[in-house]
């Protein structure tokens, strides 16, 4: 008999939609069962907020409490990690726990920092998605070697919708989190090339907008994923080169068969290699990212040799598959152990 494990999220909703790594695992020592949140709740996906309130922190503790039995306990994003670890202790729950896309951020200090290496000292596996983050989610929490992991984030195949525009081409930056769209508007202008930002109105507040670049906001996912697709290539600014992110546009982007420039930082450099799958620069460049810029929009075959190297990358080691696989290898280790 197959041995059930829990699957938390805070996107899981009851839905067609629910889907997760756990549909890729074709194991018969395991059956997982995905535990949603409350119906009524705001979307998670239109979540306006970076921090997290008391009515959501509520919201997460009675869905990870619907975790409970199981032979194991999945948890993506850290507060429900952080909810699921508390109940364990509390309710003294002899199960495994694996935090996975553990991506902090900030790392607070103080009180936030005690309590989470006191609750957290019940997970028995913690998923970072880049290197750079290993050694520092361990110092951070004071955790056992070989506790935090590095796992390549994935990303399922996207439908192709749109083709390159040829007769109006453009470079597209997208995304808010962590963005530095300063340090992009002004590449963009010593370029002169014609650029669209998609982003949230805050990520650019207080900036200047050349007259080459066009922004919009609010647009939908396919909406985005067409942008890219008529793009000739597509620019991934950010701000703080030690706080992972980055990695969703990145590696979206590549999906899409699409060369791509980023700010080297902790959250890129395991899916960009420079003069292989793409360009990093340096943070806070515009000379370096314009340079960068100008040498791929004039070189169609280069833009053409980043963009297929990156996609078998993305095609072969951050696909569903791929994670599913080191989800398989991550649970059979805890397994053992306990």
């Amino acid at each position: 008999m197959p041995r059930t494990w829990s699957v938390v999220a805070p996107f899981f909703y009851s839905g067609p939609s629910d889907q997760w790594i756990d549909n890729h695992v074709h194991d018969d020592r395991w059956a997982f069962q995905k535990i949603a949140r409350a119906p009524s709740r705001d979307n998670w996906h239109a979540r306006s907020k970076r921090a997290t309130g008391l009515t959501t922190w509520i919201d997460y503790w009675k869905q990870s409490r619907r975790a409970f039995p199981a032979s194991g306990v999945i948890t993506v994003f850290p507060q429900l990690a952080l909810t699921a670890a508390a109940q364990k202790q509390l309710f003294r729950w002899n199960v495994p726990i694996i935090a996975w896309t553990f991506n902090l951020g900030q790392f607070p200090g103080g009180w936030k920092r005690a309590a989470a290496r006191t609750l957290l000292r019940g997970v028995d596996r913690i998923i970072v998605h880049s290197t750079g983050e290993v050694d520092r989610v361990s110092e951070f929490l004071d955790a056992r070697p070989g506790t935090v992991e590095f796992v390549p984030l994935q990303r399922a195949p996207i439908p192709i919708e749109a083709s390159e525009d040829t007769r109006s081409p453009f470079i597209v930056a997208m995304g808010s989190a962590n963005r530095d769209y300063e340090t992009f508007f002004k590449a963009a202008e010593l370029t002169g090339l014609p650029c669209k930002v998609v982003a949230s109105p805050l990520s650019i507040e207080g900036l200047r907008i050349p007259d080459n670049v066009s922004v919009e906001s609010g647009l939908d996912y396919s909406a985005c994923h067409r942008l890219v697709q008529r793009s000739r290539f597509s620019v991934v600014p950010l701000l703080d080169p030690e706080i992972a992110s980055g990695q969703v546009t990145v590696i979206e982007s590549m999906r899409m068969n699409r060369a791509v420039i980023s700010t080297e930082s902790i959250g890129t450099t395991d899916y960009i290699r420079t003069g292989l799958s793409g360009v990093l620069v340096p943070p806070q460049d515009p000379q370096a990212l314009a340079q960068a810029m100008l040498e791929l929009w004039e070189d169609q075959s280069l833009r053409g040799a980043y963009a297929d190297k990156a996609r078998r990358f993305a095609e072969t080691s951050l696909s569903d598959a791929a994670a599913a696989a080191a989800l398989t290898r991550i649970m059979s280790a805890v397994e053992l152990q306990g």
